[in-house]
């Protein structure tokens, strides 16, 4: 399957017209944890958080990107002991609507991924919303809101007892190639 999916994302590459093609991006953001009840109290559900990200346009309103997403300073803190530090890695879909000849645009993004904790891994749904505004053909900066959201099997029966999410406001640069 992975396999796969890096072939999607190399022929998408090939294809990319949008101004430029291909672009890369880096966002950083302070993000919030809903563990859906699993621990009572969570002394810290706030951390701070870093997105790597690469893509392509496949026409003018849609886009196809990868995406990277690590906590910093050992994650959400549970209690003194515990601490949660995901890993977070995507491919998504964005519909852009753009205005004033390309300079601002409007985005929504549907994804799938694959989250990864000590112990823990599983598949996770992207979502997202952001907005962008170039400065040149080159460079562009983006305000977006992306959220993780995954299930959590306690009892180890197959289906999940949690609904978890990720909560990720963050402020990013993109070049274009």
């Amino acid at each position: 399957m992975k396999i796969f999916l890096v072939l999607v994302f190399i022929f998408t590459l090939s294809y990319a017209d949008r101004d430029g093609g291909p672009y890369l991006g880096y966002g950083y953001g302070i993000s919030k944890y809903d563990s859906d009840g699993l621990y009572d109290s969570i002394k810290d559900e706030k951390a701070n958080m870093q997105y790597f990200y690469g893509g392509a346009y496949i026409n003018k309103h849609l886009s196809v990107e990868l995406g990277y997403a690590k906590l910093f300073e050992g994650g959400y803190k549970i209690d003194e002991s515990l601490k949660l530090n995901y890993t977070l890695y995507s491919v998504s879909t964005l519909a852009h609507y753009a205005f004033f000849d390309d300079i601002w645009d409007f985005y929504a993004k549907f994804g799938a991924g694959y989250t990864r904790l000590v112990g823990d891994e599983g598949f996770s749904f992207v979502y997202g919303v952001g907005t962008s505004i170039r400065f040149s053909e080159l460079f562009s900066v983006k305000l977006a809101y992306d959220m993780y959201e995954f299930g959590y099997d306690s009892t180890q029966n197959g289906s999940a007892d949690y609904k978890m999410r990720i909560f990720y406001p963050y402020m990013a640069v993109e070049f274009q190639f």
